[in-house]
């Protein structure tokens, strides 16, 4: 998946108000990122890469970036 692609679709499927985010986006500091959002972040990575997160995990990522590196940057391509 191509990372803007990647980073786009996850604020989009949180319905994050924003959608025009960086790889170094402060997760805390979206709009509407909350409980909810952590749950569906946690979905949208088992439906899109069949890895299996915990909200533990989510909530010690800083940004978009500690995320990919998270979820392993070989399964990323540059835009």
């Amino acid at each position: 998946m191509k990372k803007n692609a990647f980073i786009k679709q996850l604020a989009e499927f949180c319905e994050f108000s924003e959608t025009d985010f960086s790889f170094d986006t402060k997760l805390k500091s979206i709009d509407g990122y909350d409980s909810m959002a952590i749950m569906s972040m946690i979905a949208f990575v088992d439906e899109n890469f069949s890895i299996k997160i915990t909200a533990t995990q989510i909530n010690a990522l800083s940004d978009f970036n500690s995320l990919m590196n998270l979820l392993g940057k070989e399964k990323f391509e540059d835009d």
